[in-house]
C-alpha cells in the first residue's frame, strides 16, 4: 500500500508543481451505498481533493485525488457462508470534466460533471476480483451561495468500479453517493 500511495504521490508531482495553471480547489465528502446483487452490497465513503482549470466561465477541466474507505462482502458469496464485510482502503485519480450552469438567482448555481481514473486497493474489490480497478463517476448538483468565499457544494454522484475486464471476473459496483463540500478560492 505504501509504494501505492507513493507512485501517486510521484505520478502528480508535477500536477501540483504546476498549480498556476489550476484556477480552483474544492474539497468534499462523499458517501453511499451499491445496490444489492448476490455478491451482497458495498458502501464507499470518498474524501476528494480536486484541482481544476476554467476554461471559460462555465466549463473546468481537472483532477481529483481521493482515499477511499470500503465496506464489502468478503466472500464472493456474500454472507452466505457468514463471512461478514471487511474493510478496504483505496486511493483513486481521476480527470475530471464539469460544466457550470447559472440560474437567474444569485444565490445558487448548479453543474453536471463526468470523471474517471484507476483506483488501487489494499484487497480485492469486489471480493475474488482484482486491486487495480477504474472509478467512473457522473453527477449533478448545486453551489449555493456561489459569490461567497466558501460557498457549500450540495450534489449527487453515480460510481461505476470495475476492473475493465482484464481480470477473469469483472463484477463491478455500482454506488450512488451524495456528495457536500466546498470551493476554496
Amino acid at each position: 500500500m505504501h509504494r501505492t500511495i507513493a507512485a501517486f504521490v510521484f505520478a502528480f508531482v508535477p500536477l501540483v508543481a504546476s498549480a498556476q495553471t489550476f484556477n480552483r480547489a474544492r474539497v468534499y465528502a462523499e458517501g453511499g451505498k451499491s445496490m444489492t446483487n448476490w455478491h451482497g452490497q458495498a458502501a464507499m465513503q470518498l474524501v476528494n481533493f480536486e484541482v481544476s482549470h476554467a476554461f471559460s466561465p462555465r466549463t473546468e477541466v481537472g483532477f481529483v485525488f481521493a482515499p477511499v474507505r470500503m465496506q464489502q462482502p468478503r466472500s464472493w458469496f456474500g454472507n452466505v457462508f457468514g463471512d461478514g464485510n471487511e474493510d478496504v482502503r483505496a486511493i483513486s485519480g481521476s480527470l475530471l470534466f464539469r460544466r457550470n450552469f447559472k440560474l437567474q438567482s444569485p444565490q445558487y448555481n448548479w453543474y453536471l460533471e463526468a470523471s474517471s481514473g484507476p483506483m488501487w486497493a489494499e484487497k480485492r474489490v469486489p471480493a475474488n476480483t482484482s486491486r487495480f480497478n477504474f472509478i467512473s463517476q457522473a453527477g449533478a448538483g448545486f453551489v449555493l451561495m456561489p459569490q461567497s468565499r466558501f460557498p457549500l457544494i450540495l450534489g449527487y454522484r453515480f460510481a461505476h468500479i470495475s476492473n475493465g475486464g482484464y481480470a477473469p471476473r469483472n463484477p463491478g459496483l455500482n454506488v450512488s453517493m451524495l456528495v457536500i463540500g466546498t470551493r476554496i478560492r
